[in-house]
């Protein structure tokens, strides 16, 4: 989760927006053929790993990507995985 990835980035991010946001898992960046970020979308209601399991179905069942489908293609497509 990117509160545990980021903790002070994500503390800033909930005061600059006066609390208006809490981290919570089970969102995904929806991918193109060529791994470029064309939108993103969350699911909420299970646990984290389960959300994000459905998202990524629903992004599957449109034919689009994740970043998971996308790793391959590495920085070159601006794609990061990694907190490096």
């Amino acid at each position: 989760m990117r509160a545990e990835e980021k903790p002070i980035f994500m503390r800033y991010l909930i005061a600059a927006t006066d609390e208006q946001i809490f981290p919570e898992g089970g969102g995904l960046q929806i991918r193109d053929a060529a791994g470029e970020v064309i939108g993103a979308v969350g699911v909420t209601g299970d646990t984290e790993e389960r959300d994000e399991e459905l998202a990524a179905h629903g992004i599957h069942a449109i034919g689009l990507k994740t970043d998971e489908d996308c790793a391959a293609m590495g920085r070159r497509h601006g794609i990061r995985l990694t907190n490096r």
